[in-house]
């Protein structure tokens, strides 16, 4: 399909600058006479060219037989216009159809050429019954689905074909494909569905070793038996299942099996597969080509074997000869001097002989340096800053020798050249001067910035539709008296051809033609820009193609945009395609595009095609587990259901018991639930210590608003922890919706209902009985602003979140209170990448009614993420309670247990610093103010609020950052350590 594809639009942009002046070019001079001149021109490219094929299209009821004795141009002879039109006029004179339109395809071995028969059928969708094992997007790219084709039987034969073969490299060598074209005559598309049988699939049988001795084949074949070509999954044995991927790994791992024998250039092929169907056995035919043996010598320093490979040509299967040698040579000179050794050496030797060949690498280190300076000289017009920036060639730091090699200096006079040439200095002339300067270096990069190229004049022609100021924003790159370069061309370009195609030219294209005034003033130069137009392009009908199960209005939103009797754009036909793919297990595969491809029609329908993915998904396990609890605490932590975790003595043990029974798991989800895009899913474990269960449904468009709903219920009983035993019991329903276009600001509505009893608690006063059996029933609303630019490493915007929570004992609830929880935090990018950061957090929890809040449902502080100057949850009121082992009474420790709060604030503020000597690194200096009060009302405020400051490291990884931040409380608390560190992924907030 992708390589169809790129044909037809290559074909496309080849017509388009042909006809910028006359449209009408793809017809032949009968069809349309005043274009005769420039279809010849159009033509006259594929003259003498051999014609693979002539070929009706368009219409499935006609076979190609049936015209063939009118065509005067036959498949094998050169091409000729002359008999091509004399072919389309006797098609045309049958008086069967409205028009003939031409198209040529360039094909390996000539040129293919189809008469499409208007008003003609075009490929619809492609339906592969009986291959649902296989990904429906793997079939369409087998079986290369034409987008925007008119029908052909014998692309659908070749289609079929391409699919039987694949099937058979797949293992089904029995597998039988028949297509059935289903003619559509209200859309005018031909759906085709190729009925698949797949039978049994193969086994592996022998294997054959051709191109190298009897007992070398005999050695390959042993190896992919063995128990490591097993763990790379290569191994072929005869009797078990025909895989394709073992076959890949198979070729891969002989092949890396004879470059450790010195065999370096060697390549394995896979030959082929030869199908005994009395055994259903394939046995596997592979061609080796060892090549000769290859010895590579390093004299004067050592490379660690996977830097030789990475290096050095001679690994990467390229034949042995003087250029590779070379290649390698430079290679390592490159490597060194990336190391400091600026003035490395490298003579290489190379022996070709019979019985192998010889690569002698004698490298001669030096004394290692490195660059003190590197600058720019004799810019005048474009600041050091702009260019220092572009150049490989780099400085020393403490934890570097600098970065600089023959390789980089190259580069960097490229880019200094780019740099200039882009600013319309065509001329430029950079030249590199390294100096000694005893143990360092200094480089130095010459520019000699010539004259700066300036626009003449500029006139725009073929441009009817728009003013020219409305070609960009700010206007034009280009005017008379201001630079001229190419970058400001393409610039222009992109803006002119944006324009268009947000107005509906689709088809609208960009030339630009510049020439010198005269050669006594090479400098000024006279730009025209012409522009085709082409037709505005209006939506006709748009129809859904392959739509089996899910409701059209879900689909009817996600192609809104495109509207009849409006303008077709790209941007439109991308997005709605972008949206189907948004549906969670909705559709595998879709495409929004015109029915034919636009070339002089100003208006076309519209074909949604869909394909909808498997609806049921079912994942089970079982096993035997053997549990011990008790003993000591391996993390030495203990996390209670909805509290924080609390730390305990290296010396706490409780009883010990062992417990063994089954476990199993099981999952099921349905996708597309009703045909309106819902999930619908259900998980369970059962263990012996451990129960759960849990079931989501979740609406994307609730009664088909733009609010999203989710339910959900789950149950937990858990006896696993030997200090505690658990039953939670959770009920939650919950819409949302975007309240602008960017999707920047959400509301949330939300109702729970949580259940969460405690018992069996070995450390009595860890939890208070009231807070051992909680019930809530919650109705909380959450507002929340989101622009920052990177959820995981912010650079700029701004997040706000405010989330008000009311609980009643006659909603439910053990307790009566309210809870109002917000957040702002602000991102601010400076100069140099610098980024200062700055949140807010604020909490408050009241009761009423003569009630209370629970510990759940208190402020807790402290840690690596709000105050960095205590440990985990270790600011805020405490509470010292006795942890006893088990049966003891005198071996007791006192702890630390968080008592919580009812109100909270939190100050934080980071300078983040990038640091040049290395990418993505950077420090962090910051501040964290604030703590828990007991009560709402700041109570004791100025004895409670602790500073804590601190540094911080970052590394940037695609996960987000590593964080490693050494915080100093100063107010530091009796007990409590004033200096902690913490390692974590991702910004403290």
């Amino acid at each position: 399909m992708v390589r169809r594809r790129i044909l037809h639009f290559g074909l496309l942009c080849a017509v388009l600058l042909l006809i910028r002046d006359l449209p009408a070019q793809t017809k032949t001079s009968q069809e349309v006479p005043k274009t005769g001149a420039a279809t010849a021109q159009t033509l006259s490219s594929y003259e003498g060219q051999n014609v693979t094929s002539v070929e009706i299209a368009g219409r499935p009821d006609l076979q190609n037989s049936d015209f063939a004795p009118m065509f005067a141009q036959k498949d094998g002879q050169p091409f000729s216009q002359e008999k091509l039109d004399q072919t389309v006029a006797a098609v045309k004179a049958s008086g069967k159809f409205k028009e003939v339109q031409l198209q040529v395809q360039p094909e390996p071995n000539g040129v293919r050429v189809l008469l499409v028969l208007e008003p003609a059928i075009y490929i619809g969708i492609f339906r592969f019954p009986g291959a649902e094992q296989f990904a429906y997007s793997r079939l369409v790219q087998v079986a290369d689905f034409p987008s925007q084709a008119p029908f052909d039987a014998l692309d659908i034969e070749r289609d079929r074909q391409s699919l039987i073969n694949f099937f058979r490299q797949e293992g089904y060598f029995e597998a039988e494909v028949k297509s059935e074209v289903k003619v559509d005559s209200q859309v005018g598309v031909a759906n085709v569905d190729f009925h698949v049988t797949l039978n049994r699939r193969a086994k592996f049988g022998n294997i054959v070793v051709d191109g190298v001795t009897a007992e070398e084949a005999a050695r390959i074949k042993a190896s992919l038996a063995t128990l490591i070509a097993r763990g790379r999954g290569a191994a072929i044995r005869t009797g078990k299942t025909y895989r394709r991927t073992t076959l890949s790994k198979a070729a891969l791992y002989l092949q890396t099996q004879l470059q450790k024998r010195g065999r370096l250039n060697a390549e394995v092929e896979l030959a082929g597969a030869e199908f005994h169907q009395d055994t259903n056995q394939a046995d596997i035919h592979f061609s080796v080509h060892p090549g000769p043996v290859v010895h590579v010598d390093l004299e004067g320093a050592h490379l660690w074997s996977w830097t030789r490979k990475s290096l050095l040509p001679v690994y990467q299967g390229i034949a042995v000869d003087e250029e590779s040698v070379q290649e390698g040579r430079e290679a390592l000179i490159s490597y060194f001097q990336a190391k400091g050794f600026f003035d490395v050496k490298v003579d290489s030797d190379s022996k070709i002989l019979a019985t192998g060949d010889t690569i002698v690498y004698r490298i001669s280190k030096e004394k290692k340096r490195k660059v003190s300076e590197v600058s720019v000289s004799g810019n005048t017009h474009l600041p050091s800053s702009d260019l220092t920036s572009r150049l490989t060639v780099q400085k020393s730091h403490p934890f570097s020798p600098g970065n600089f090699s023959e390789k980089l200096v190259r580069s960097s006079v490229k880019n200094l050249e780019a740099v200039y040439q882009a600013q319309g200095y065509s001329s430029v002339q950079v030249a590199s001067k390294v100096v000694n300067d005893g143990p360092a270096i200094k480089v130095v990069f010459v520019v000699d910035e010539g004259p700066r190229d300036i626009v003449n004049s500029l006139k725009i022609e073929g441009a009817t539709t728009f003013p020219e100021t409305s070609f960009a924003p700010k206007g034009l790159q280009l005017a008379p008296g201001k630079p001229y370069s190419q970058s400001l061309v393409q610039s222009d370009r992109a803006n002119i051809v944006a324009n268009y195609l947000k107005a509906g030219y689709l088809t609208s294209t960009f030339r630009e033609t510049a020439k010198v005034v005269s050669k006594n003033d090479p400098h000024h130069i006279d730009v025209i820009y012409h522009i085709y137009e082409g037709p505005r392009v209006y939506a006709s009908n748009v129809y859904t193609l392959g739509r089996v199960d899910t409701q059209q209005r879900l689909i009817d939103q996600d192609v809104a945009a495109i509207k009849g009797e409006q303008p077709l754009t790209e941007t439109e036909l991308l997005t709605a395609e972008s949206q189907l793919y948004n549906h969670t297990g909705v559709f595998d595969w879709a495409e929004v595009d015109p029915k034919r491809t636009i070339t002089t029609q100003t208006q076309e329908d519209v074909l949604v095609k869909v394909h909808e993915a498997q609806k049921n998904q079912i994942t089970y396990g079982f096993g035997f587990e053997f549990i011990n609890r008790g003993g000591s605490v391996p993390s030495g932590t203990v996390a209670l259901p909805n509290l924080p975790p609390v730390g305990l003595p290296s010396t706490f043990t409780t009883s010990q018991t062992t417990f063994y029974g089954p476990r199993g798991t099981f999952q099921y989800t349905r996708n597309n639930f009703r045909g309106k895009g819902e999930t619908l899913s259900f998980t369970g474990f059962a263990g012996r210590l451990d129960q759960r269960g849990a079931a989501y449904y979740i609406d994307p468009n609730f009664r088909w608003s733009p609010w999203k709903s989710t339910a959900s219920i789950s149950a937990e009983r858990n006896e696993e922890n030997p200090i505690f035993s658990s039953q939670v019991f959770l009920g939650s329903y919950q819409v949302q919706r975007s309240l602008d276009k960017a999707n920047a600001d959400i509301l949330f509505l939300r109702y729970s209902y949580s259940k969460t009893d405690l018992t069996r608690i070995e450390i009595p006063q860890l939890v208070l009985p009231q807070d051992q059996h909680v019930r809530l029933s919650t109705i909380a609303a959450n507002l929340t602003r989101d622009t920052r630019d990177n959820t995981l490493d912010e650079h700029k915007g701004v997040l706000q979140t405010v989330e008000f929570d009311f609980n009643s004992t006659k909603l439910g609830s053990s307790v009566d209170f309210a809870k109002l929880t917000a957040q702002l935090a602000y991102f601010r990018p400076l100069r140099h990448g610098i980024v200062w950061a700055n949140s807010l957090r604020i909490g408050l929890a009241q009761p009423f009614s003569n009630s209370r809040v629970p510990l759940s449902e208190s402020f807790f502080t402290g840690g690596g993420n709000t105050l960095r100057g205590f440990p985990l949850d270790g600011a805020g009121p405490q509470r010292k309670i006795p942890a006893c082992s088990s049966g003891s009474t005198t071996d007791c420790t006192f702890i630390q247990v968080p008592s919580g709060g009812n109100e909270l604030l939190l100050i934080n503020s980071e300078l983040r610093v990038p640091l040049p000597i290395k990418k993505g690194l950077g420090v962090v200096g910051f501040y964290d103010g604030g703590n828990v009060f007991p009560l709402v009302g700041f109570h004791d405020f100025t004895s409670l609020y602790t500073n804590n400051v601190g540094l911080g490291l970052r590394y940037a990884t695609p996960v987000g950052p590593v964080r490693i931040d050494l915080g100093r409380n100063l107010n530091p608390i009796p007990g409590i350590q004033a200096t902690q560190y913490f390692i974590s992924i991702g910004q403290a907030f």
